[in-house]
């Protein structure tokens, strides 16, 4: 990523990545040429940073912690939860396609400014200079639904309803795993010995999440296909072929 792909996926200003960098507290990105990325460690610390902050702790005592895990302690043996977030976090891998290139992939679709600028706001697309960053499932997905039939407005209409929809369940399983693992840790006083049980179970728990989110949707596709085409079976009367030559001979 670069850095404000980075602030993007981290919804953190990019002149406070840069302040984080200057303090010691983010690792520098690795250098291609004159630009700088960043991977997933990046945004599991900007998170870690971003939690750290809101319990109250210090730039300079989050710094001392950064200081531990630089001379070798493990940040695992600090707070047991980076490993796993650093995993939840992965960012999906990108597709950079020239304008072009991606008005070749949606053949048929009139990339108008408008479309263009409603992906963006989705965080559909991004734009680094002169490529357009996109994730490719979505792209495959969008692309395939389009070759459907479907509206590319109407596909935008769907994606965002999808993500609100998907942020509502995260933001479900979120609070379940702050109610009865996250605060009954905390009221414990916080215990080194819990760390590796409770990092465990929040790397278990996106997994389980999608798992049976998965098996839902599949549940409630299939009941839905099962009352439509019942629905339309009730008012259909099979078209009669039209008879043979030989018939109206054998009719006669």
């Amino acid at each position: 990523m670069t850095i404000e792909e980075l602030a993007h996926a981290s919804g953190v200003a990019f002149t406070t990545i840069r302040l984080y960098q200057h303090r010691g507290l983010l690792p520098p990105p690795q250098k291609k040429g004159r630009v700088g990325y960043y991977d997933a460690s990046h945004l599991a610390r900007l998170r870690l940073i971003g939690e750290l902050r809101e319990r109250g702790f210090s730039l300079a005592a989050i710094n001392e912690l950064v200081d531990d895990w630089q001379r070798g302690r493990s940040l695992g043996d600090v707070l047991g939860l980076e490993s796993d977030i650093a995993t939840l976090l992965t960012p999906p891998a990108v597709l950079r396609l020239t304008p072009a290139e991606l008005v070749e992939r949606l053949s048929g679709v009139e990339l108008t400014g408008e479309v263009m600028q409603r992906a963006a706001t989705l965080g559909l697309v991004t734009f680094d200079g002169a490529e357009v960053v996109v994730d490719p499932t979505f792209l495959d997905v969008g692309s395939a639904l389009i070759e459907m039939g479907f509206p590319v407005d109407d596909v935008l209409d769907e994606y965002e309803h999808l993500a609100d929809v998907t942020r509502d369940l995260a933001a479900r399983f979120a609070t379940l795993f702050d109610q009865h693992l996250w605060q009954p840790f905390v009221e414990a006083g916080m215990p080194e010995e819990r760390f590796a049980a409770l990092s465990e179970d929040l790397g278990r728990l996106a997994p389980l999440a999608e798992t049976i989110t998965t098996v839902l949707l599949r549940r409630a596709l299939a009941t839905e296909a099962s009352h439509f085409l019942a629905e339309k079976a009730q008012g259909w009367t099979p078209t009669p072929e039209p008879a043979t030559s030989v018939d109206r001979g054998d009719a006669t």
